[in-house]
C-alpha cells in the first residue's frame, strides 16, 4: 500500500511540471492536499500495523498459555495415574465361648482399611494402607469393638513399604509389609500381622523363593528380637492338576529365656518381642518373671492341588512345621480344602479345616488370633461359607469349634462363630 501512494504521489508531481503556470499553482495546492492525505493514511496504516502487532502478541499469549495449561493438565493427569486405591470395610457379629468362661461373649466390630500404591518410576513403587486399630497395638487385630460410649475409633499404619523391582522376576521390599512368604489357608500365622524389616522375592517359571529378615524389637542394651527365614517351591500344572509345594525355615532369634509377661512381684519389663504373654509357649519363672524356656527354629511344609471337582473348582491344602529347639510338644499340622470361589456376584465358596499346634510348635505370637483365641495348644475344626450377593459385596460365615489346652493342664472346648458383611472399594 505504501508503495502504491508514493506512486501516484510522483505521477502527480510530473504532471504537475508539464501544466501552465495557474495550473501548475493548482496543482500544487492539489499536491500539498495530496500530501496530507498520503500522510493520513500512511498514518492511518502504520496505527492498522501496530493493532495487528498487538492481536498477534495476544494470540501467541493465549496459545502459549493453553500449551501451558494443557501441559499442566497432562502432567496433572499424568501425576494421577500413578496412583491406585483401595479399601474395604467389615462388619462383624461375633460370638466367643470359651468353656472355663462363666458366661459367653456377643459382641459387634468393625474393621476399615484404605490405602494406596503409587508407582515412583519403573523400578520402584511405594504403598501405604491405614486400618483401624485393634487396641493396645496388638499385631493379630484390626477390629474395633462396638460399645464404648461412641468414642471415636484409632486409626494406624497398617502398610508403608516401597518395593523394588530389581530385575524381571525379583523383587525387594522395605518397609512394613505383606507376609512375603507363600501361605495356603491354614491358622499358623494370623493374617493380620504386617512384618516390618526387608524382604526379597524371586519368581521364574514354576519356581519361586523368599528370604526375610524382620524386626520384632529394638532394644538399646540388649539383643533385638528378629526373625529370619527363607522358603522355595514350585508351582506346576500336571494334566488338570495345578500342584503347589514348597519348604522353608525361619528362626525367631533371641527370644529365649526373655521374658514375656511382667506379673506382680516381676521386677523386669516384658521383652517387645511379646504382647499379652508367652501365648501358650511354654515359660519357666524365675525371679517372679515368666520367661521362655525354647527358642523358635521352625521347619515349615506346605502343599496345595488345585482341580475341578463337578464342574467346581476345589483347593486341597496341608501344612506341617515343626520347631527343631522344643524338647517335647513341637509339632503342627493342619488339613483343609475349599469348594467354589466367592467372588462374582451371586457366587458361593465352603471351607473345611482341621488344624493341630502343639505347644511349642509355633511362636505363640504369629498364631491367628481366632483359632483356640490365639494361642497354642490347640487342636480342633473351623468351617466356612462365603456369598457373594453383589458386586464387591461379601457375606462370611466362620466356625471355630475347637479344643485348648491339650497338651498341658485341663482340656476345654473353645467355640467361636461369626458373621461378616465385607464391602471392598
Amino acid at each position: 500500500m505504501k508503495r502504491s501512494l508514493i506512486s501516484a504521489a510522483v505521477a502527480s508531481t510530473l504532471l504537475a511540471a508539464t501544466l501552465s503556470p495557474d495550473a501548475r499553482a493548482q496543482g500544487s495546492n492539489d499536491i500539498e492536499a495530496l500530501k496530507a492525505q498520503l500522510q493520513a493514511l500512511q498514518n492511518k496504516v502504520e496505527e492498522l500495523e501496530k493493532q495487528q502487532s498487538e492481536q498477534q502478541a495476544a494470540v501467541d499469549r493465549t496459545t502459549d498459555t493453553l500449551a501451558q495449561s494443557k501441559a499442566a493438565t497432562s502432567s496433572s493427569g499424568d501425576w494421577l495415574s500413578r496412583f491406585q486405591f483401595k479399601g474395604d470395610f467389615r462388619y462383624r457379629l461375633e460370638n466367643v465361648d470359651p468353656e472355663e468362661a462363666v458366661t459367653d461373649q456377643t459382641r459387634q466390630r468393625i474393621r476399615a482399611r484404605f490405602g494406596f500404591s503409587a508407582k515412583i518410576n519403573d523400578a520402584l513403587s511405594g504403598v501405604v494402607q491405614l486400618a483401624t486399630n485393634g487396641g493396645n497395638n496388638d499385631p493379630r487385630a484390626t477390629n474395633q469393638t462396638l460399645g464404648s460410649g461412641f468414642d471415636r475409633k484409632g486409626i494406624a499404619f497398617d502398610l508403608a513399604y516401597v518395593d523394588w523391582k530389581v530385575y524381571t522376576g525379583t523383587n525387594v521390599q522395605l518397609g512394613k509389609m505383606p507376609q512375603p512368604f507363600y501361605k495356603v489357608g491354614t491358622y499358623f500365622w494370623d493374617s493380620d500381622i504386617t512384618p516390618e524389616g526387608i524382604a526379597a522375592k524371586y519368581a521364574h517359571g514354576s519356581f519361586f523363593a523368599n528370604a526375610y529378615y524382620f524386626q520384632l524389637g529394638e532394644l538399646a542394651a540388649a539383643s533385638d528380637p528378629t526373625v529370619t527365614g527363607a522358603q522355595a517351591g514350585l508351582k506346576q500344572p500336571v494334566g488338570a492338576v495345578t500342584l503347589t509345594g514348597a519348604i522353608g525355615y525361619y528362626d525367631v532369634g533371641t527370644i529365649q529365656n526373655k521374658v514375656t509377661a511382667q506379673p506382680a512381684g516381676c521386677t523386669s519389663a516384658p521383652n517387645p518381642a511379646f504382647f499379652g504373654g508367652a501365648q501358650g509357649n511354654t515359660t519357666v519363672t524365675i525371679a517372679g518373671c515368666p520367661r521362655l524356656l525354647y527358642d523358635f527354629n521352625i521347619v515349615n511344609v506346605i502343599g496345595q492341588a488345585d482341580f475341578k471337582a463337578g464342574g467346581f473348582p476345589l483347593s486341597v491344602f496341608a501344612e506341617y512345621l515343626q520347631n527343631q529347639d522344643a524338647d517335647n510338644f513341637d509339632t503342627g499340622y493342619s488339613l483343609g480344602a475349599t469348594l467354589n470361589k466367592a467372588g462374582d456376584p451371586q457366587t458361593w465358596e465352603v471351607g473345611y479345616i482341621y488344624q493341630k499346634s502343639e505347644k511349642n510348635a509355633q511362636f505363640g505370637q504369629f498364631v491367628d488370633s481366632d483359632f483356640g483365641g490365639g494361642i497354642t495348644d490347640v487342636e480342633g475344626s473351623v468351617f466356612r461359607f462365603s456369598y457373594a450377593p453383589l458386586k464387591n459385596w461379601l457375606f462370611n460365615g466362620t466356625y471355630f469349634m475347637n479344643k485348648r489346652f491339650v497338651d498341658v493342664g485341663t482340656e476345654r472346648d473353645y467355640d467361636r462363630w461369626q458373621l461378616d458383611f465385607v464391602y471392598k472399594f
